[in-house]
């Protein structure tokens, strides 16, 4: 269960200049955040406000066919290799780094508990993608290619590169079995290849942006594929759907921090916004909140459509890392900056240090 600490955004703790009187700002807001949370609440089931993604915990169809899909391969293939970018990479790769054991491509297969590794290319860059291509086996490589549009330029792409060489390795009409497409039920480029070919697809939901779907098919089938538990994770999402439907700012993790993200903005200047968490495991919990920091925040105009240009910056940082390379500017430079920590309370492992050497200061 995630736990959220604030008092380090307290004048009473850091002073006026830094920090906000967060009980008189609490009450003062209480009415307005309720009233945000019961109108997304309202209109999430309406179509075209994409909001859908605040109901992906609850579509256990898309559940049951992951499922079923992923225990369909099981055993077939060695590598899963994911191709995408943005929200249809950001999200996988935050969760997978985060639940499987460490360097799980570097694992024996009973190590790994005979499930495949996984590689998400993200990136179109050609050393990068001939240098994957070049050490996977192809033959024994499912291809999980995911783009809403079907016409991401990046993803689409390396889709084409990878397509050719499994019609290489495996021909025409058997390479069909390594591929399997997420993408929109109906329309698109890659819809119209995907039934062409005859891939297995599954679908990138209506009304829900991309930087928001890790919790359908385009996270959830990878996941699932290197023997993720994707029920705990819905259960997980169910959990914290209730908990955000509170409407009492004081009991609501999530409108808290985002009162406090604003307040610190627009009140103190504090526009510059670090996640730093202290586990190599959830490194990529930082690029993933850049992305749904920056595109959700950035934008160029209002609802009105006034000329706005705002948004404030999200900084990515990983703990100890990071106090040897940006900490000083953090706090020695401008006095712009909140910086969110992360810390895990319990590790899945300990780490006994021996007492080996004998000199002051170590």
């Amino acid at each position: 269960m995630i736990k959220f600490d604030c008092r380090n955004t307290d004048c009473s703790v850091v002073g006026q200049e830094n920090g906000l009187d967060l009980a008189s700002e609490f009450a003062q807001y209480k009415d307005k955040i309720a009233e945000i949370i019961a109108d997304l609440n309202k209109r999430k089931d309406k179509p075209g406000q994409m909001l859908q993604w605040m109901n992906l915990g609850y579509n256990e169809e898309t559940l049951w066919y992951v499922k079923e899909y992923a225990s369909m391969v099981r055993g077939r293939f060695d590598n899963i290799l994911v191709l995408g970018i943005g929200g249809s990479a950001l999200g996988g790769v935050a969760i997978s780094e985060a639940l499987l054991k460490p360097y799980w491509n570097l694992l024996t297969p009973e190590q790994r508990d005979n499930y495949p590794r996984i590689f998400f290319l993200d990136n179109i860059d050609p050393d990068t993608m001939n240098g994957l291509l070049d050490v996977l086996d192809l033959k024994k490589t499912l291809v999980n290619v995911i783009t809403k549009s079907g016409s991401t330029a990046e993803t689409m792409a390396q889709f084409m590169v990878v397509k050719d060489r499994l019609e290489q390795v495996l021909g025409e009409d058997e390479y069909r079995k390594n591929v399997v497409a997420t993408t929109d039920k109906q329309t698109g480029v890659l819809r119209q290849i995907a039934e062409q070919e005859g891939y297995k697809t599954f679908v990138v939901p209506d009304d829900v942006g991309g930087r928001f779907s890790v919790f359908s098919a385009v996270g959830l089938l990878p996941l699932a594929l290197v023997g993720i538990d994707i029920n705990e994770i819905m259960n997980g999402i169910k959990d914290m759907d209730l908990a955000l439907k509170n409407t009492n700012i004081c009991e609501n993790i999530a409108a808290q921090n985002a009162l406090i993200q604003y307040l610190m903005d627009v009140k103190k200047g504090k526009n510059l916004s670090v996640m730093m968490p202290y586990s190599s495991k959830l490194k990529y919990v930082s690029d993933w909140y850049v992305q749904l920091w920056a595109e959700s925040l950035g934008k160029h105009e209002d609802l009105q459509g006034n000329h706005i240009h705002v948004g404030p910056t999200p900084i990515k940082a990983l703990g100890a890392t990071d106090q040897h390379s940006q900490f000083q500017l953090f706090n020695e430079g401008p006095n712009d900056k909140i910086i969110n920590f992360i810390r895990v309370e319990n590790f899945d492992t300990t780490l006994d240090i021996p007492k080996i050497f004998e000199y002051t200061g170590i």
